[in-house]
């Protein structure tokens, strides 16, 4: 599976390096042994899957570099690309208790330096097994389903992943762009699930080319549902409907598109020389302006808060700044400017009053551009949600049980990710894709046992 994307890649984005080149090993060793190994490890509570951050980085610190992987392992499914575009700074270095002195230990850096090492050396910790478990489908391959299907690989679960498009990684693939995260790291992960056993099926949407009822025909025992949240919110003001107004998401999948060679860049919504809003303020807006400037666009991020309000992470503010990307806060969207094509966005300013609460001025504005990217969140596609037939919220988000963990109301079809707890980060996609796993394991596990209860109270009368 794994293969050099850049051989397809016409448009002029930079990568990430597929080197390991953040450290060497005497770096990496010297920057593991900074650590304190705190008695209450402050980096571990700051984790959402709770990682053994002091244990991988004690064994990085001694170059054990089996031992650290290990105790990675147990409880991340994705460390190469966890400790590529996780919140680092929100979550474990930026509760580090060195992070006080500004001096917090790399762990993201870490943890990729480990696991780039361990699977290019062919000494990732989790091997293939006889399969004798039984059948799992996984719907979905972004980072909810590609944990489920490692943790059900190890369970020794036969997996098959169904994938809408024609490339793995759901959001991985086409949410992030290349120059945050090289796509031959996601290629990479597929590979190690293939050598553990794991199928995948591309171009397949479930309600269209296969059903649940057929899944469950072909003796899939449960069904995993990761398959995310795809349909965007529309702006909600005057005359967004107008051609130039342009999905933040739909954006970023076109042009990972046009990298794979698979359409061409002049099918692409931003052009060179266009003027383009991104109104926004996440890290898909910053991706997406990001992204825009690549193209050779001028781009501006229009958003009704302050700086400081940002949902986006402060490095990557940063480097949007240092790509040229332009910013005009205090400025809420309230229609789009034009009658056959985008013409600008009027705005109205805000302001802020004692109680931090955001009121209106009343005084209204206009940035002009041809272009403007809705980057405002996504929501569920109500055709999946329909053609699954479980039950959802009202705004589409799939209800699940404890017990099991990650069942839905219908038996023996689980879900987790975006499609359930509405968009968030990696690492809380991979966390719910594996309690899910684990519930999936609990509920087959019952499930064959009172299968052998009732074959045995049929037999009992055979007994003297």
């Amino acid at each position: 599976m794994v293969r050099n994307i850049n051989e397809t890649e016409p448009l002029n984005f930079e990568q990430e390096p597929l080197e390991s080149n953040d450290y060497t090993i005497q770096e990496a060793v010297k920057e593991a042994r900074r650590c304190l190994q705190c008695a209450v490890p402050q980096c571990r509570r700051g984790c959402p899957i709770n990682n053994e951050i002091p244990q991988f980085i004690h064994a990085l610190a001694f170059g054990n570099f089996g031992e650290a992987a290990n105790y990675i392992a147990n409880n991340s499914d994705l460390p190469a690309i966890c400790g590529r575009v996780c919140p680092w700074e929100k979550q474990c270095e930026g509760a580090c208790v060195l992070e006080k002195k500004g001096k917090h230990i790399e762990i993201g850096k870490l943890e990729r330096f480990v696991a780039d090492t361990v699977i290019d050396a062919d000494i990732f910790p989790v091997k293939s097994g006889i399969k004798s478990n039984g059948k799992i489908a996984v719907i979905g391959s972004g980072p909810a389903g590609i944990t489920a299907a490692y943790e059900l690989a190890r369970r020794n679960y036969d997996v098959t992943v169904f994938e809408c498009d024609s490339e793995p990684g759901g959001m991985l693939m086409f949410g992030i762009p290349a120059f945050r995260l090289h796509k031959n790291y996601i290629y990479r992960e597929i590979d190690c699930l293939q050598k553990m056993g794991v199928h995948f099926q591309y171009n397949v949407k479930i309600g269209q080319q296969k059903s649940i009822e057929n899944l469950f025909a072909e003796n899939f025992e449960a069904i995993f549902v990761g398959i995310g949240a795809s349909a965007a919110w529309s702006l909600g003001v005057d005359n967004d409907t107008i051609p130039g107004v342009v999905d933040a998401q739909v954006f970023l999948h076109q042009v990972q598109q046009v990298q794979m060679g698979e359409t061409d860049i002049s099918n692409l919504p931003i052009n060179a020389n266009d003027s383009v809003i991104v109104v926004g303020a996440g890290n898909v807006a910053i991706d997406a302006a990001r992204t825009a400037i690549r193209l050779g666009a001028d781009v501006t991020i229009v958003y009704r808060r302050a700086e400081q309000n940002m949902k986006c992470l402060p490095s990557e503010y940063q480097a949007a700044k240092a790509d040229g990307v332009k910013f005009k806060f205090y400025s809420a969207p309230r229609a789009v400017v034009g009658k056959n094509c985008v013409e600008g966005l009027q705005y109205e300013k805000q302001t802020i009053l004692e109680d931090a609460a955001m009121v209106p001025t009343g005084e209204m504005g206009v940035v002009p551009a041809n272009k403007i990217i809705a980057a405002i969140g996504n929501r569920p596609e109500l055709d999946c949600i329909n053609a699954l037939q479980v039950k959802a919220s009202d705004e589409g988000y799939i209800s699940i049980t404890e017990k099991p963990y990650g069942m839905t109301s219908r038996i023996g079809v689980f879900a987790a990710g975006d499609i359930v707890h509405k968009p968030a980060t990696v690492v809380l996609a991979m966390r719910e894709g594996r309690k899910t796993a684990i519930g999936i394991d609990r509920y087959i596990q019952a499930k064959h046992l009172l299968e052998g209860i009732k074959q045995f109270g049929n037999a009992s009368h055979l007994i003297d």
